[in-house]
């Protein structure tokens, strides 16, 4: 589970960013929304809000390319590949030297012993090779260096034994240790690659009317999600939809397979096949947002952009009700436009952030509970609405008037 993380030098953030799912005080009135891990409370959301072009979206896409970089660079990297960092490009340096940054305080489950350890974990790269990176644990609440790579040199912590000139051999520059301790027994690093690899849920991005075909693959070969997510659609009222069909053609020489979906819908005592292409935006909307809803019932992290998109507001109360309810430990990070959220009584300050940026296109990052003075009852929408967290487009009408109907800045 996620404590927080930080981002440097990413997308449209430059200075160092922190979004902390580490609550500022505890309310046991609103229990659902937090996680125990250890006696240690966290939240299970955090959203952003922000004008267009903020950077809001940013912060997600960076989290994504940071959490998958650290735990499959080992298997998505070649030893001459590009790292695909996208770095802070408003600036004169040049950009192949532009180093991103990324760290993650998490807890993890350890095995053997059946509890959660605190982790931490820096990485430091740029588009050629990984620069620095770093992993301390706490298992006995005071930290233990587990490794602390600098370019081709590692400096092993004294506790840590096992086969690590194995692992040493085969670190290539623009890949984690963290990734290439899957093919070791290195039990420390490699519970932080497993539970990593498993719980991330991965990136749901706007929608764009074409469903992932890893999404398409589980609804092929999980029956039991399969239903679920068939169920969910009938009862999220989109018609009387009685079955997703799955249909495979193989392609590259039988190399691999693409896979489409049929819907079904059920009128008349009938079924009637539909092409998943020619659902509504709103019913391919809801199907993309039913696996973080089931893994939200085991130990699931996952990142949604714009989670309103094509969906009405109805229903995006009625995911993020599930969310809370169905999650033990589970956290989800999203991004959205949506003003309304923000007094239905769904999200607490804390959960609450806003995206702005500064004069040199740099995006920062602040919470509700970093305002002073704040009452519980307040309206946190009008707030909003009235410029106190800022985050807002800066737009002048009688400008955009003016320029469509021809007038110069000199008249």
């Amino acid at each position: 589970m996620i404590i927080d993380f930080s981002i440097a030098n990413t997308y449209s953030i430059s200075e160092k960013q922190t979004i902390s799912f580490e609550p500022t005080n505890y309310d046991e009135t609103d229990s659902l929304h937090y996680i125990d891990i250890e006696g240690t409370k966290l939240l299970k959301f955090a959203c952003i809000y922000g004008a267009n072009a903020s950077g809001k979206s940013n912060i997600a896409l960076a989290l994504k390319f940071y959490l998958e970089f650290m735990t499959f660079s080992f298997y998505s990297s070649k030893p001459d590949s590009e790292i695909r960092l996208v770095p802070f490009l408003f600036t004169n340096t040049d950009q192949n030297s532009i180093c991103g940054e990324f760290d993650l305080n998490f807890y993890v489950l350890n095995r053997e012993e059946k509890r959660y350890i605190k982790y931490s974990y820096h990485l430091k790269l740029n588009r050629k090779q990984i620069v620095e990176e770093s992993l301390n644990y706490y298992p006995k609440n005071l930290p233990r260096l587990v490794f602390n790579r600098y370019e081709d040199k590692i400096e092993w912590g004294p506790s840590i034994k096992g086969p690590k000139k194995a692992l040493e051999d085969i670190i290539l520059p623009n890949c984690t240790i963290i990734s290439a301790s899957s093919k070791t027994n290195l039990s420390v690093i490699k519970d932080v690659f497993a539970y990593i690899a498993t719980i991330f849920n991965g990136y749901t991005g706007i929608y764009s009317n074409d469903v992932s075909q890893s999404l398409l693959k589980d609804l092929d070969e999980d029956d039991s999600f399969n239903k679920k997510a068939t169920v969910f659609l009938s009862y999220a009222d989109f018609g009387s939809i009685s079955n997703i069909k799955i249909t495979k053609r193989e392609v590259d020489n039988e190399q691999s397979v693409t896979r489409r979906a049929t819907v079904s819908h059920h009128y008349n005592n009938q079924d009637y096949p539909l092409p998943l292409g020619l659902e509504s935006s709103g019913t391919i909307r809801m199907l993309e947002l039913v696996k973080p809803l089931v893994d939200s019932c085991i130990s699931s992290i996952a990142i949604i952009d714009e989670l309103e998109s094509s969906l009405h507001q109805d229903l995006v109360e009625a995911f993020l009700r599930l969310f809370i309810e169905l999650s033990k430990k589970s956290q989800l990070l999203f991004t959205t436009h949506n003003q309304e959220l923000l007094d239905s009584g769904l999200l607490l300050d804390d959960e609450i952030w806003f995206c702005g940026k500064t004069e040199n296109g740099n995006s920062i990052y602040d919470s509700v509970s970093d305002y002073s003075g704040i009452r519980k009852e307040t309206s946190r929408k009008k707030l909003y609405q009235a410029g106190k967290f800022g985050a807002l487009p800066n737009i002048d009408i009688q400008k955009l008037k003016d320029l469509f109907n021809g007038k110069s800045e000199e008249e």
